[in-house]
């Protein structure tokens, strides 16, 4: 029998060479703004055929520069599971993750630590765009709009909103309300801006 490890490499080997091979469904920025936590399921059904139709897949959602987001399918906790996978394109090297909460908080006290502005309303964005569901751009304008001339620090902002929208909706197709699903995942952020310390979120939370 395979290990858990054997099977990660081997899953993440294929989704590589799908990669490769452009052998991806291309849905660059779809789902923007996010459906409702109620309504992921049905959306993810309809647009990707999630939840009944177990063949093999990756799909491109997200493309910032050399930063692409991907979801695999099928996934391994529900019927409506899927994987999300970012990959990093240098040259001809690829590298690829499934990004952990664990990356996701190191992302985000990276860009707490880029800027006055974003250490102020990072929270806000974040609780913006994944709680309320507001548009991307909407949000990016209403707290970074003094940043719009430093691109950098924009598609840094933009990566990790985009990967934190994909977790935060396999999050939701995994557990639909009534459970907390993508709400659960935002009380890592909360912690961050307490203590600026992962080992704490560890201590708080368990993923």
């Amino acid at each position: 029998m395979k290990s858990k490890r054997q099977k990660t490499v081997e899953k993440k080997n294929e989704v590589l060479e799908r990669i490769r091979n452009n052998n991806v469904i291309c849905a660059v920025g779809i789902l923007d703004p996010m459906p409702p936590r109620e309504l992921v399921r049905e959306m993810l059904a309809e647009l990707f055929k999630i939840g009944k139709d177990n063949t093999f897949r990756v799909i491109k959602v997200e493309e910032i520069g050399n930063y692409t987001v991907y979801i695999q399918v099928p996934g391994s906790k529900s019927s409506y599971d899927f994987f999300v996978w970012r990959a990093i394109f240098d040259k001809n090297n690829i590298d690829i993750k499934i990004p952990s909460h664990d990356d996701l908080g190191k992302m985000y006290l990276y860009l707490k630590n880029l800027s006055p502005l974003l250490d102020e309303h990072l929270i806000n964005a974040v609780l913006r765009f994944i709680r309320d569901r507001k548009p991307l751009e909407e949000v990016i304008q209403r707290y970074f709009k003094e940043l719009s001339n430093d691109r950098h620090i924009i598609d840094e902002v933009k990566k990790f909103l985009l990967t934190l929208k994909w977790i935060a909706l396999q999050e939701d197709a995994n557990y639909p309300p009534p459970h907390l699903g993508s709400l659960y995942a935002l009380s890592v952020f909360a912690v961050l801006e307490v203590t600026k310390d992962l080992s704490s979120v560890r201590k708080i939370i368990r993923f």
